[in-house]
């Protein structure tokens, strides 16, 4: 125990005397890291909470569909709990769902941009000054495998009241495709497996972006479900309506002839004429029990559109963030300096540590 005492005295004895080696080096990498972290933007985060409705086998094959959309393979071996909201996150990774998200209306918390959320991250994004110069080294390292045509390119810009057109999904620049890359990366969607409850969360430079965007991909994200889920039942009802529509013509035409014949024979007693009016009201019979059969046939389709349409609860509506989420400046200044001390501590001991390393004494 003594010896170990002496140990310690004598490093920090030691440490004392190089004390204004520590001072310098600290100083230097604290200017240094409250440099840097000054100039990464800050971003907000906002959080939404809901709790899908569990659906049962019935809808397995349309999240089978689903699936195949965005180059999925759920297998043979999916069963009613595949249907699970399990499988909404993947959304968040498919082209056409992310585009989809540009056409929203945003406007920042000073009222100074009032935009489309394509423009707002085009044209209106915070970057640390370094970033241009680091994202031109990185395109000319890794140049795009197809070259993209001065037209798409500058589809980018053409569009009207001075706002960019909305890109194509399938079709996409190379600027649009770091754009599409952005917003992912600033989605992050979770689900508590046991719970089933969906967790959303949006990273943005400005807070009331930040809680707009997660209010609206909650509402996305539920329509966007809601379509694929009902999407057979609303087919069916559209098939439906045109079958009413025909059959409804249909009897009122035969109605038509029917009532014109009758009014105009009401005094007639010849046979040929009882049986001609026998004939028509047959017709008209037929064509409205076809239409009252259809009618029923879109009753019941509408019916299936209600009983899949899913229920989402909302258990945390998102709210505009007060506080920034990050970066976390003075624990990172505070890591940096630590860390300077260590390596310094290291590099003043490196002839001690090369020696235990080695097994001397």
């Amino acid at each position: 125990m003594k010896q170990k005492s002496i140990h310690l005295v004598s490093v920090i004895g030691r440490m004392w005397k190089y004390k204004w080696v520590y001072v310098g080096v600290c100083t230097v990498v604290f200017v240094l890291s409250c440099l840097y972290i000054v100039c990464i933007p800050r971003y907000y985060d906002a959080r939404v909470r809901l709790a899908p409705e569990e659906t049962g086998g019935e809808g397995v094959s349309s999240l089978a569909s689903l699936a195949e959309n965005f180059g999925l393979s759920l297998g043979g071996t999916m069963s009613s709990d595949a249907i699970s909201p399990e499988l909404y996150p993947e959304l968040f990774t498919s082209n056409d769902f992310i585009v989809s998200l540009f056409n929203i209306p945003v406007k920042t918390l000073d009222g100074s941009v009032s935009t489309t959320y394509y423009d707002y991250i085009m044209n209106h994004q915070k970057f640390a000054p370094w970033d241009p110069f680091v994202n031109k080294v990185r395109s000319m390292l890794k140049p795009s495998e197809e070259e993209v045509t001065p037209e798409a390119e500058a589809q980018a810009s053409a569009g009207k009241g001075g706002q960019p057109a909305m890109p194509n999904a399938w079709r996409l620049t190379r600027r649009q495709e770091e754009l599409v890359k952005f917003v992912k990366e600033s989605i992050t969607c979770g689900i508590d497996k046991k719970t089933g409850i969906l967790t959303i969360h949006i990273t943005d430079q400005d807070p009331l972006v930040c809680a707009t965007m997660a209010d609206s991909v909650r509402l996305r994200l539920q329509n966007f479900i809601t379509d694929y889920r009902t999407g057979k039942a609303r087919i069916d009802v559209e098939y439906y309506e045109k079958l009413v529509e025909q059959s409804k013509e249909t009897y009122d035409k035969a109605f038509a002839r029917y009532a014109a014949f009758a009014d105009s024979h009401q005094n007639a007693v010849l046979a040929s004429v009882s049986s001609q009016e026998s004939e028509l009201e047959n017709e008209m019979d037929k064509a409205y029990s076809t239409y009252t059969a259809f009618r029923t046939q879109l009753e019941s389709a509408q019916a299936k559109v209600q009983e899949r349409t899913p229920a989402f609860h909302v258990l945390e509506p998102p709210s505009v963030p007060a506080k920034p989420a990050g970066p976390k400046r003075m624990i990172f200044v505070a890591f940096m300096t630590l860390l300077a001390a260590l390596g310094t501590t290291i590099w003043l001991y490196r002839k001690e540590i090369s020696s235990l390393l080695h097994g001397e004494e």
